[in-house]
């Protein structure tokens, strides 16, 4: 199923987003999911993930496999295997057991190598807004050092 982009993957294929379609929200699907348009959410999918060529996706992708032609700023959790198509781009982390980056990709983040059953790094908490972080995790925080007393 994975390589370059072709008429065989079609039959495969159980959920379509189409180059005019823009959808908000959370997939979770049993089948192959292919984006072609434009998504905002998290997707799931017990199979695979297709960003096609115009597709662009803002949010996580976790699947079983992962292939990426267009845009993808978030980051994928694939069980097996991630592969990044020349002229794609992703802005995120990516965790799988296996890592296909092809010449000409655009790749911001970090990768983690996992191994076959090993269970997901747990991602920390974002914070949205600087108020909600704690002191010590503020820009420019330098701890305070320990003043010792005389006597």
């Amino acid at each position: 199923m994975f390589g370059k982009e072709g008429t065989d993957q079609q039959a495969a294929i159980s959920t379509i987003l189409g180059n005019d379609c823009k959808f908000t929200g959370d997939v979770d699907a049993k089948g192959t999911i292919r984006i072609d348009g434009e998504f905002d959410g998290k997707i799931v999918s017990t199979d695979s993930v297709i960003v096609g060529n115009s597709g662009v996706v803002k949010g996580e992708l976790h699947a079983a496999h992962a292939m990426v032609s267009g845009t993808v700023e978030g980051n994928i959790f694939a069980k097996k295997k991630v592969e990044l198509q020349s002229g794609s781009r992703l802005i995120g982390d990516v965790e799988s057991m296996s890592l296909v980056i092809e010449d000409g990709v655009f790749f911001e983040g970090k990768s983690k190598m996992r191994k076959e059953g090993e269970a997901f790094v747990q991602k920390p908490k974002v914070f949205h807004r600087a108020e909600d972080k704690k002191e010590e995790e503020q820009p420019g925080f330098k701890p305070k050092e320990k003043v010792k007393e005389q006597g």
